[in-house]
């Protein structure tokens, strides 16, 4: 049976150089514009491994930051990074394989899934209480911003945020009378994160980035490109967007990981970064004719409006 194809070829002899001669079992990405991502068997010892490409060089700095710097407190939860590859056109990364199915293309119990996401929010929290940074942005595999001008104030980073995502939505009038209620209340309130220290957050770490065992116990977590240091309550914005709303016990199961009392202290700081991301979903949807993005973020500010976010 033929292999499926690593592209570039040059791949070929540097992941060889590290990990000896290997097949290549699968291409995971086949059709992407964005990433490409091959699982590799190693003859020698018969190890899996995986090599994961970027289109865009800002979000190969971050992963490869994260890799070496921010998750390693999450082990053996998350892969090693055995290599990392940059030329003038490609920029890759070598990572261990993690035992596990992606929890979101799972079929799993009510317990199950409450208790992989009870895990979740306990390592979460570990990520968010390991170390904290001194600029909010995203840095480069040495530590730099990536940003000219990375922002230490957490007010004006979260201020500029949300302004910016409004004028684009303002300029195309995207947002209903409710919707620009919400951003105003939210800009009115920004003062509420006046002493927020920068911690390692990610904003795409869902069941989506999850892997769990056939029992449904979380055996991991993959994906750090979208990792920077950020206020550690951004790092839930996608979970009420995409996974709480339809399943609020998978929320509190969450925050009894991750410590209940977040939810009681900080509501208002989880709205406002929800509403920063809603706005973000509807301005990029429309930009990019991905209505279901657009659809996240009308249903994630109606639930805000409607006082129904926060669970219990």
């Amino acid at each position: 049976m033929n292999q499926p194809e690593m592209h570039p070829f040059e791949l070929y002899s540097w992941a060889e150089s590290r990990i000896g001669p290997f097949e290549v079992l699968a291409n995971y990405r086949p059709n992407s514009m964005r990433t490409g991502v091959w699982k590799l068997r190693a003859y020698r010892d018969a190890k899996f491994f995986y090599i994961k490409t970027y289109s865009r060089k800002e979000r190969w700095h971050p992963e490869v930051y994260a890799y070496q710097h921010w998750v390693p407190v999450l082990k053996p939860y998350v892969p090693e990074c055995t290599a990392t590859y940059e030329s003038s056109d490609c920029q890759a990364i070598l990572i261990t394989s993690i035992e596990g199915t992606i929890m979101r293309e799972t079929v799993l119990d009510s317990g199950a899934v409450e208790a992989a996401y009870c895990r979740a929010g306990e390592l979460t929290n570990l990520l968010h209480r390991s170390q904290t940074g001194r600029w909010f942005g995203r840095p480069d595999i040495h530590g730099n911003p990536i940003e000219l001008t990375p922002y230490v104030d957490p007010v004006q980073y979260v201020t500029d945020s949300i302004r910016g995502m409004n004028v684009l939505c303002t300029e195309n009038r995207l947002l209903e009378a409710s919707e620009q209620e919400l951003v105003h209340w939210a800009l009115q309130n920004v003062q509420v994160f006046a002493g927020a220290k920068p911690v390692p957050v990610s904003w795409d770490s869902t069941p989506g980035n999850w892997l769990v065992d056939v029992q449904g116990v979380l055996t991991g977590m993959i994906d750090f490109e979208n990792m920077l240091w950020g206020i550690d309550v951004d790092n839930f914005s996608i979970l009420f967007s995409r996974y709480f709303s339809g399943n609020p016990s998978a929320g509190r199961a969450f925050f009894q990981g991750y410590g209940p009392e977040v939810l009681q202290h900080r509501s208002m700081e989880i709205q406002i970064c929800c509403i920063k991301m809603a706005v973000g979903d509807i301005c990029w949807g429309n930009q990019h004719n991905a209505p279901e993005v657009v659809r996240y973020g009308r249903e994630l500010l109606q639930k805000i409006y409607d006082h129904q976010l926060i669970t219990d």
